[in-house]
């Protein structure tokens, strides 16, 4: 059963919806999903201070961006919550009976919103930069974003993700989310 019938986030089954929000809604929105995020954790266990640090990001996120033709690479992929609250998975959240319907990871096999199972930190800069090289050589023109947190960007995988990607000649956006929280 629905625990928030009430909630705004019901009636968002995908970017679309957002786009058709305002600014207030849209804080609205990130308040419903933070309660649904510790809620759900409270119950379940999961990942809390990943999943509460980009909520505003994944927001703006879907709003500017034109997913899923548009990608973007999550470098903590358990911080992909609010993400799939956003593209039609958020009964996982508001359903306790749902609760384990959905992988706490991205999964290329639950949504096309999703392009990579990876768990952990420090690969969203490498994996995006190797799209938009794909990209590039398929003739695409669509956005690539790699979002890395302030933690992961102490592991030298994203290093090299950003000396390969300042060498290429296309677009790849890359976002740092420097909240002073890393994983905690």
């Amino acid at each position: 059963m629905n625990k928030h019938p009430e909630y705004l986030l019901n009636k968002i089954s995908g970017p679309q919806d957002l786009k058709k929000l305002s600014i207030p809604e849209m804080e609205q929105l990130a308040q419903e999903i933070r309660t649904l995020i510790l809620e759900k954790d409270a119950a379940e266990g999961g990942h809390l201070g990943p999943d509460l640090g980009i909520v505003e990001a994944t927001i703006a996120y879907h709003y500017v961006f034109d997913a899923p033709k548009d990608k973007i690479v999550w470098d903590v992929s358990h911080q992909t919550y609010p993400h799939k609250m956003l593209i039609g998975r958020a009964l996982t959240w508001l359903d306790p009976d749902h609760y384990e319907n959905v992988m706490p990871y991205s999964n290329p096999d639950e949504s096309p919103y999703d392009y990579y199972a990876v768990g952990h930190t420090s690969t969203s800069i490498v994996l995006a930069t190797g799209m938009a090289k794909a990209r590039d050589l398929m003739g695409g023109h669509e956005n690539i974003m790699a979002l890395i947190g302030d933690g992961s960007m102490t592991g030298g995988l994203a290093y090299e993700g950003l000396n390969n990607a300042a060498i290429e000649k296309h677009n790849l956006v890359v976002v740092v989310n420097d909240n002073q929280m890393s994983i905690d």
